[in-house]
């Protein structure tokens, strides 16, 4: 189940429905999952500067509870993929403008339905 937040500076124009719903099934792709176990929050129009430049900027982070979600493989996998994606879709053409920061979280600190995702696997 991992949760994904994009802050990005650009503009919300660029952020419709249909960019929301290719990212969500580029995420459920990614984890060979069903798109029900993914979760996005997107931050357009944000002020951001790199390298002191106030050009387009992406930084995705990643966060879940599965350990298989951050393996090495799966980091680049993630990277690879989610680079490609924001490069075509919000048109941010230097790759390094392009951050992916990861986040594994301990199922004590996740909480979902209700529980922690640590109570729920214990039923």
């Amino acid at each position: 189940m991992p949760f994904c937040e994009l802050s990005t500076s650009v503009p919300k124009a660029k952020v419709d429905e249909s960019f929301l719903k290719e990212f969500s099934q580029l995420l459920a792709s990614i984890i060979g999952r069903p798109e029900r176990r993914v979760t996005i929050q997107v931050n357009p129009d944000q002020i951001m500067m790199k390298a002191g430049s106030m050009e387009p900027v992406a930084v995705t982070e990643i966060h879940g509870n599965n350990p298989d979600y951050f393996t090495d493989a799966m980091r680049e996998k993630w990277v690879a993929s989610l680079t490609s994606f924001l490069s075509d879709k919000l048109g941010i053409t230097d790759h390094g403008r392009i951050i992916v920061s990861f986040h594994q979280k301990e199922p004590t600190h996740v909480g979902i339905f209700g529980k922690l995702i640590s109570q729920r696997h214990s039923e």
